[in-house]
């Protein structure tokens, strides 16, 4: 009997590092996702921002401090066009011109991809096939991951036209918000010039909250259960679920993205769990035991937001509307 030896013990040809510009105080769970980012050694990050963490990075991961202003003039000077970055969310549609922008970190490795924090990385490699890296130019299409070849030439394609993608200098200039990163952008632009891309629906993307419900875990390109939790253990990423005779299912996924979620520091240290559940309320001890139903639930609720929270989102709306009607009063008169 043989058993498959895992992804943290292999070696591998194609050399990896990805890449997150965040600006602002890192996130309170931030040691979680590093942990998980420990955990896939053969995977280098990293990290431009303004706030080193407080607490030590894996050997994996390299920060670099810098201010938006700097990070602007940066993208300003390799890209040679107008590069306008207003606040923290314009980096989202700037990330296919980080493997020219930072070609100097860049060096010796065979892929750089982009990537967020917001996020628990599973076994990475587990999802990167060795013969995938070596036919295709980018692989993976969503902003939290998305990786291209690191050479000259594929670092440029950014700059390519095509019918219905935004121009590159339009988005660098603000002047487009479409989210180049993605499929409207960059996937477009491959495509139209027949640049080999590899995608496949291998990730946990979970539901942003509502405008008044936190939502439980519901992940967008997934199949969901009517009860269900997602979890990390030892390296690894995944979604339970019963089966409807009654069994456990444990389906492996490359990561899991909770969008748009505030979560507290996490009530216990990383360094004292073998694994963890991820759900709207944060983050739980979680060492694989056989949940019931109603645990797996009380895991994984949904529930109403507090009231002064729906009362400002209204607030804000009903102000919306009340601007858009006086621009359409002064327009007519």
């Amino acid at each position: 009997m043989t058993t498959e030896t895992p992804s943290h013990e292999k070696s591998f040809k194609h050399r990896i590092i990805l890449v997150v510009c965040y600006f602002g105080k890192l996130p309170p769970y931030g040691s979680l996702v590093f942990r998980s980012v420990a955990h896939n050694p053969s995977i280098d990050w990293l990290i431009i921002g303004d706030h080193p963490p407080d607490y030590p990075l894996p050997p994996n991961v390299r920060f670099v401090p810098s201010t938006l202003q700097e990070l602007e003039r940066e993208i300003e000077r390799t890209c040679e066009t107008r590069t306008v970055i207003e606040n923290v969310y314009d980096l989202t549609r700037l990330k296919p011109t980080y493997g020219l922008c930072f070609e100097k970190y860049l060096a010796g490795y065979d892929f750089w991809g982009h990537v967020d924090l917001d996020m628990i990385y599973g076994d990475l490699r587990a999802f990167l096939p060795e013969e995938i890296l070596e036919t295709h130019d980018r692989i993976y299409c969503r902003g939290h991951l998305g990786l291209f070849r690191n050479t000259p030439e594929v670092n440029r394609y950014f700059m390519l036209n095509a019918p219905g993608a935004p121009d590159y200098k339009d988005v660098l200039a603000n002047i487009s918000r479409e989210q180049f990163d993605e499929w409207d952008g960059i996937w477009k632009i491959f495509r139209y010039h027949r640049i080999k891309q590899y995608h496949a629906d291998v990730i946990a993307d979970i539901h942003a909250p509502s405008s008044y419900k936190i939502r439980r875990f519901d992940a967008t390109e997934l199949e969901n259960h009517p009860h269900q939790i997602f979890y990390w253990h030892q390296g690894k990423t995944f979604q339970a679920y019963y089966h409807w005779e009654g069994g456990l299912f444990d389906h492996e996924v490359a990561y899991i993205h909770f969008q748009k979620r505030k979560f507290p520091k996490p009530g216990f240290e990383p360094a004292d769990v073998r694994g963890f559940s991820i759900g709207p309320e944060g983050f739980a001890p979680y060492d694989r035991e056989n949940l019931t139903r109603e645990e797996m639930d009380a895991l994984n609720p949904t529930r109403w937001k507090p009231l002064a929270e729906i009362s400002q989102v209204l607030l804000s709306g009903l102000r919306k509307r009340i601007r858009k009607l006086r621009g359409a009063t002064a327009h007519h008169g």
